[in-house]
């Protein structure tokens, strides 16, 4: 046990409201009860002897659970040795966001600052669940308790501002210290490019800072040729989290983005998680798009969280204008798409301007080996069939094909067309090119593209995926 750690491990149930007491005796002056927390450790148990102990009612049930109390954060981890069992479609359940959860991984989700799920291998699975310790007036030694006491004043002086010249080493840093060196947009770990970037306008970095100390990011990507932009490489100093930093920097950043005259703006949610889907979801975005293979395998989060595949995002939108072009919806994916529009306020009464476009032209992202067809006009079924046969010989990881939702006569013959080259559905996208809406398709080139362990929060959510699933089962790719 470190000075500065209590360190608690247990093997008997029995001792775990042994621990909560003296957790409870410790902060006799604190307003926090620790009932949440008994809650959620409870209701893990519950499911850990569900799944991976009911198979075999002879198998001694053999869980590792610790407690380690440092400063005003308390970190729970349980280790279970049972049967092998795949806990990641667990993490994904069919509740509205906006109702209280009453049972599962959900209502943990809800009593804890943070909660995943790792995988062992041999040594077993293990769960985490971590809480900070709001007004904690814990019994603390006296380096713990001048700690706690500056971490509190230094919260008073938080400030959220634009980026300024020199800021690009610290936001390289907060990207290393969340990520390693394995987040997916390797732009943000080299100073001179965040500071380059800043600069011509290609991000707009918004930072929180305390008494000169950046200790987190948040940026406004806008997208080029049109008035969209994402929301992205939000980050905060491990040490600073649970105090709501992140959503003072996002409401900046809206705020920046409606000023500015951007008609929309929209997340990447990694679903490794279903935190950064909760927190678009509070700021008023709506989900319209599952995008597969967008996250590479190798990312590992605050150097704990990974999966080994490439990971899917979940796009959402909050639209800062109703004014959109009528759409041409093909019949197959007609219902959905009525479905994704009716979470938005859209009128389609917005001239479409005549402007030439290339009915097909073809792009590669070469960082992350994926490729995307943009189609803005009819084409003729060989001249598409070449272009994905052309395609596949790059072996890249996913084809995209963003399929204009105004401009195109023939739009069913075009989607039955890509769906027989094993595209299916993937969400509609506002405002991604010109200030027009497009169709997503999305078709599979790896074999190492995950689609069965994604995390979705919102029934929403978890109702789009399900039925991507079912689009692609049927186009038989």
């Amino acid at each position: 046990m470190h000075s500065d750690t209590l360190k608690i491990e247990v093997t008997q149930s029995s001792d775990i409201t042994l621990v909560f007491t003296a957790l409870r005796h410790l902060a006799k002056r604190s307003e926090y009860s620790f009932r949440a927390l008994e809650l959620a450790l409870s209701e893990l148990i519950e499911n850990v002897l569900e799944h991976a102990y009911h198979a075999d009612e002879t198998t001694p049930i053999d869980l590792h659970i610790t407690f380690e109390l440092k400063a005003c954060q308390l970190q729970i981890t349980l280790r279970e040795f049972g049967a092998p069992f795949d806990f990641t479609p667990y993490l994904s359940e069919s509740i509205d966001q906006s109702s209280d959860h009453s049972k599962g991984f959900y209502l943990i989700y809800d009593l804890v600052d943070t909660f995943y799920f790792t995988n062992l291998g041999k040594s077993g699975k293990q769960f985490t669940l971590v809480s900070k310790l709001s007004n904690c007036h814990l019994e603390l030694t006296q380096q713990q308790k001048e700690q706690s006491a500056r971490h509190q004043k230094q919260l008073e002086k938080l400030q959220v501002r634009g980026f300024q010249e020199g800021d690009e080493s610290a936001v390289s840093r907060l990207i290393y210290q969340n990520y390693d060196y394995t987040y997916y947009k390797p732009l943000f770990y080299e100073p001179l490019l965040v500071k380059e970037a800043n600069a011509n306008g290609k991000v707009l970095s918004f930072l929180a800072e305390i008494e000169g100390e950046v200790i987190g990011h948040f940026a406004l990507v806008p997208r080029p040729g049109t008035n969209s932009g994402e929301v992205a490489i939000a980050v905060v100093h491990p040490q600073y989290k649970g105090h709501g930093i992140m959503s003072k920097m996002f409401i900046k950043l809206i705020e920046h983005a409606q000023s500015s005259g951007f008609r929309s703006l929209f997340g990447e949610a990694i679903m490794l998680h279903p935190y950064s889907q909760k927190a678009n979801l509070k700021k008023g975005m709506h989900e319209s798009a599952v995008v597969l293979g967008l996250v590479p395998g190798d990312i590992e989060i605050e150097h704990k969280l990974k999966i080994g595949q490439r990971s899917g995002v979940l796009l959402g939108y909050r639209l800062f204008t109703s004014a959109h072009h009528e759409m041409r919806v093909p019949k197959r994916y007609q219902t959905q798409i009525e479905t994704t529009l009716a979470q938005f306020d859209i009128t389609m009464n917005r001239p479409l301007p005549l402007r030439e476009v290339s009915a097909l032209t073809a792009h590669k992202d070469e960082e992350l080996n994926l490729i995307t067809l943009q189609i803005d006009a009819d084409l003729e079924a060989e001249t598409l069939t070449q272009t994905i046969e052309k395609t596949m010989l790059e072996q890249s990881a996913m084809i995209y094909a963003d399929i204009n939702l105004h401009r195109i006569e023939d739009i069913d013959t075009l989607v039955d067309t890509l769906n027989r080259h094993g595209f299916f559905y993937s969400g509609i996208l506002f405002d991604f090119y010109h200030d027009e809406d497009y169709l997503r398709l999305q078709k599979v080139t790896s074999k190492e593209i995950d689609i069965d362990h994604l995390v979705t929060y919102s029934q929403f959510a978890k109702a789009l995926l399900d039925y991507i699933r079912e689009d692609k089962a049927a186009i038989g790719f």
